[in-house]
């Protein structure tokens, strides 16, 4: 957000006149002073505490924004969501359209069902009515097939009077244009193998690589002489029109057993997460259990309770999992409150880590502390990195009365990062032209437009979302420049038996021998592998040497050395790698960021007792030390102040140059100055001023007796005003304004920062 103040009746992204005279006089005014960058302001409350980024090398799990696609007044019931998300191209841009469905009814069995509805076009970001399907259909399990019809199942089952031939009939719809328009349909459920009392459709559909689907379900009757309630699998091999009896994942244990969560791991497997039967829903809800199958869904592994991560519940309700494109298992399930848990290698043998997305309840006691949100959630995926979680704030039964009934929907993102800081925005640069891709890939169908070169780079792992290839299979990505390359992430072909070898060079020319060799495997996410750092500009995948084709390329991530590009940390959080940060945070808002990129790091700065602050740690310190990045903000405040680090003879770390940057209004130039121990002197300066919301590219090249700074390629001043000799420089030190009361609600921004010795 932008945190300046804007004069009335300024229009949009403007200070008013009177506003920005004021402010260009006071930087004037500081610009031309002596004050010491350690002075203090007014008295005031203690500052912050300073805090440190997580390690680059950790992958990282953060709630990130809460909007509400569905939001009345009091008195409208509105719980249990349920959610799917399908690629679309927009502008361009491959992005997800969205639809959010949920009960509007009373949780009852005898209530009739009514469904509100909600579509977002752009990756959930704006919700709007959407009333394309009847009211009474609930949208429980929904998927894209691979021909790229949309096909969605309604929740309860109907009894078929007369059988016709079989008893029990599952609502349908299909959508052949993108889940704009729908036909709706009855298939018949062949009970094959039980025929149990009454079934529910919960929660997943799937499609297998030879074209049969499974949903899961849930019902109540005996198996094997056993009465209780089984998690279903059912399976179709005629495109939905009927479906049978494939598995029941419980039987044989001695777990009662009903919502499931269905879903695929990362090494191939399927996993389901169970709700635990409860004759009387009380607090504390059944123990969720888990079971795996290597068959896909024919047989299942014994039940297991789900051991959860430190500190949140075992038992709960609407367990709905999701495989995200960069191979992390997300787990969403409540009651109480609503969580969110990752397995960060994707195979969901082990849950590492999470957190409470949401939680509000009107009291501590067990039943109350019970009530609240449902509990009953949905998650799908949104990116790379990245899904959305839904929930609401009030059950459609009695839990919410004491809030009057206040219901509404919400979904927040929820990021699940993997390791690594140097990702390069490869979307953004293919689409702004900055980088380019090239190959030869099947014809374009208008079915599924995401199905093109960019594809690759989309951040889906949806089967459609890729490049796929005709003829020779390879692919090459020419990059805006050169980098330092240590890490790829690489996706083949979704569901089926590749190979590829991936080659670089720095003119295009010149090939390096394979950087990374795959062998033959099976993807249904990205995996990463770090490689020993090579330069380059291009790079190619390539048919490998296993014996398996190379049919797609689903996606691909490529992440540079020592480049900090804030590309993979999750919005609003502090990026990882940074120490010693106050009001520093990863940003995709408000301004472009650098060099063709999605997000940024920006100091927030609205504090009269503290600057905001960040320190960019150097990965290898050496005796001479070279720093770039993208910066903006110039115009908040008085500028920006830049330490550069080493450490002395002692180990210690200090700083050995002090460096003012900002404008100078009246030279129409941006101006640099070095603190000497007691005052600022100038050490140059180069114009003209750039507009408000302009990025400029700063270097720092130092060594143990000067420093120099570059603003877009013109060197503005060489500095020896040395505050202290180094023996090691590693890294510098970016701070808001001279003044920590001089804020100016100031927000100056940082993107690909690089930090390596001189050549």
């Amino acid at each position: 957000m932008s945190w300046f103040r804007r004069t009335p009746g300024s229009s949009s992204g403007h200070w008013g006149l009177g506003a920005l005279a004021l402010a260009l006089l006071a930087v004037s005014i500081v610009i031309g002073s002596a004050l010491t960058p350690g002075s203090s302001g007014p008295a005031s409350a203690a500052p912050p505490q300073l805090v440190d980024g997580a390690a680059g090398d950790e992958p990282s799990l953060s709630a990130g924004a809460m909007w509400y696609p569905w939001a009345p007044g009091p008195g409208e019931l509105g719980a249990v969501p349920s959610a799917f998300s399908i690629d679309h191209v927009l502008d361009g841009r491959t992005v997800k359209k969205v639809v959010a469905s949920w009960g509007r009814n009373e949780d009852s069995p005898s209530a009739p069902l009514r469904s509100g509805r909600a579509v977002a076009d752009d990756n959930g970001q704006v919700f709007v009515p959407y009333d394309a399907l009847p009211s009474t259909f609930t949208m429980t399990a929904t998927t894209r097939l691979r021909d790229g019809t949309v096909l969605s199942a309604s929740f309860v089952p109907l009894t078929l009077n007369p059988p016709s031939p079989n008893r029990i009939g599952i609502p349908m719809a299909r959508s052949t244009d993108g889940a704009t328009s729908w036909t709706t349909y009855t298939a018949q459920l062949v009970e094959n193998k039980w025929r149990l009392n009454w079934y529910r459709i919960h929660r997943d559909l799937i499609e297998l690589a030879d074209g049969t689907l499974l949903m899961g379900a849930y019902g109540q009757g005996s198996i094997g002489g056993v009465t209780k309630e089984y998690s279903l699998v059912l399976e179709s091999t005629d495109g939905g029109q009927t479906f049978r009896q494939r598995a029941a994942v419980n039987a044989g244990s001695r777990y009662g057993t009903n919502e499931l969560g269905l879903a695929r791991t990362s090494d191939g497997r399927l996993i389901a997460v169970m709700r635990g039967s409860e004759s009387v829903p009380r607090p504390p809800s059944m123990p969720l259990t888990v079971s795996f199958s290597d068959d896909d869904g024919v047989t299942w592994s014994p039940v297991e309770p789900y051991v959860p991560p430190e500190g949140l519940p075992n038992n709960g309700v609407s367990p709905k999992l999701v495989l995200q494109p960069n191979g992390q298992l997300l787990l969403a399930y409540g009651r109480p409150d609503n969580n969110v848990v990752v397995s960060r290698d994707g195979t969901g043998r082990t849950w590492d880590t999470g957190t409470v997305v949401y939680s509000r309840h009107p009291g501590d006691d067990p039943l109350r502390r019970w009530m609240g949100s449902s509990g009953n959630m949905d998650i799908i995926q949104l990116s790379s990195g990245a899904s959305l979680a839904f929930g609401d704030t009030c059950h459609n039964i009695w839990w919410c009365r004491e809030y009057g009934h206040d219901n509404k929907i919400w979904t927040r993102k929820v990021e699940a990062r993997s390791a690594g800081v140097g990702r390069i925005d490869l979307a953004t640069k293919v689409r702004t032209g900055a980088a380019r891709l090239t190959g030869a890939v099947v014809a374009a169908d208008a079915r599924f437009p995401e199905q093109r070169l960019e594809g690759a780079v989309d951040g889906s792992s949806e089967y459609r979302a890729a490049a796929r290839f005709a003829g020779d299979a390879a692919l090459t990505i020419e990059l805006d420049h050169v980098y330092t390359l240590d890490r790829i992430g690489l996706m083949l072909a979704r569901g089926e038996a590749n190979s590829a070898r991936v080659q670089v060079s720095e003119d295009g020319r010149r090939w390096s021998r394979p950087v990374l060799d795959t062998g033959v495997r099976t993807d249904y996410a990205m995996t990463y592998t770090d490689i020993e750092p090579v330069r380059a500009r291009y790079v190619r995948i390539n048919p490998g040497s296993g014996g398996a084709p190379l049919t797609a390329v689903t996606e691909v991530e490529l992440y540079a050395a020592d480049l900090l590009t804030f590309e993979n940390d999750a919005i609003n959080e502090v990026p990882r790698t940074l120490t010693d940060t106050r009001y520093a945070f990863v940003v995709d808002t408000i301004i472009d960021s650098y060099d063709h990129s999605a997000t940024h790091m920006a100091l927030v700065d609205a504090d009269m007792g503290a600057r905001a602050g960040a320190t960019f740690p150097a990965q290898r310190p050496a005796s001479t030390q070279h720093v770039s990045f993208g910066f903006e903000g110039y115009g908040y405040g008085s500028g920006a102040l830049w330490d550069v680090l080493g450490t002395n003879a002692d180990g210690d770390e200090v700083t050995a140059f002090r460096l003012h940057f900002a404008p100078d209004w009246t030279a129409n130039a941006m101006k640099v100055r070095a603190w000497d121990g007691d005052s600022w002197v100038d050490v140059g300066s180069a114009g003209p001023v750039p507009a408000n919301k302009t990025w400029m590219t700063v270097t720092i090249d130092s060594t143990g007796s000067s420093t120099t700074v570059s603003l877009n390629g013109t060197v503005m001043g060489t500095t020896t005003l040395a505050l202290e000799e180094v023996e090691e420089f590693t890294g510098f030190r970016a701070e808001t304004g001279l003044l920590p009361e001089d804020v100016g609600n100031m927000e100056h921004s940082y993107d690909d920062v690089l930090i390596t010795p001189l050549d």
